[in-house]
């Protein structure tokens, strides 16, 4: 499926929830267009370049995004809120004239998305993640997580720890259970150090 691209300078998971304020013309169309169809677009990471003006360079695995609520700013910008639903690997990038990225889109699916168990010696994950979901800056998330889900334990736990976006977009294209987990570990582990 061909799909609208919108380059950030964040990386969302499955789940996330991001709020955004719009002023670019090519981005107010792109939520028109959306809106009206009734479908989501693409965030993806921005590999060289800048959110706003010309088209920037990107990586090539984003998620699928749907608009859950909007607003009209008191600063007259257009305010919506975007939850990710699931990774997409995007390829043939084109242009449009007014500078809106779009890419054949596929669904990225691995055996995390199957929501395997939570091997034991990885369980204090689970525990790192409930100590972060006590911070304001989670808020969203706590009263919605189930932790008998292991990718979603995964995913808000990429999400959450203070890491660099590089080391987040590594984690989005892991494509096996394990390797996700091991990285959350060692990246866990040297936060503690």
């Amino acid at each position: 499926m061909k799909l609208a691209l919108f380059p950030l300078n964040t990386v969302l998971f499955p789940g996330s929830i991001l709020p955004l304020q719009l002023f670019e013309q090519r981005y107010l169309n792109l939520i028109k267009e959306c809106m009206k169809k009734e479908t989501g677009f693409v965030t993806v990471l921005i590999r060289e370049g800048k959110e706003v003006g010309s088209t920037p360079k990107i990586y090539c695995t984003g998620c699928y995004v749907e608009i859950i609520d909007w607003e009209s700013l008191p600063s007259g910008l257009l305010g919506i809120s975007i939850q990710a639903k699931h990774r997409v690997q995007l390829t043939n990038n084109t242009v449009r004239d007014d500078g809106l990225l779009f890419a054949q889109t596929t669904t990225f699916i691995s055996a995390l998305d199957q929501n395997p168990p939570m091997p034991d010696v990885f369980k204090p994950l689970t525990e790192t993640l409930k100590q972060l979901l006590e911070h304001p800056f989670a808020v969203q998330y706590k009263q919605h997580m189930d932790f008998n889900n292991t990718a979603a334990i995964c995913y808000r736990l990429s999400e959450l720890l203070p890491i660099s976006n590089k080391q987040k977009q590594r984690l989005l294209e892991t494509e096996s259970t394990e390797q996700m987990l091991d990285q959350l570990a060692l990246h866990i582990n040297a936060l503690q150090i």
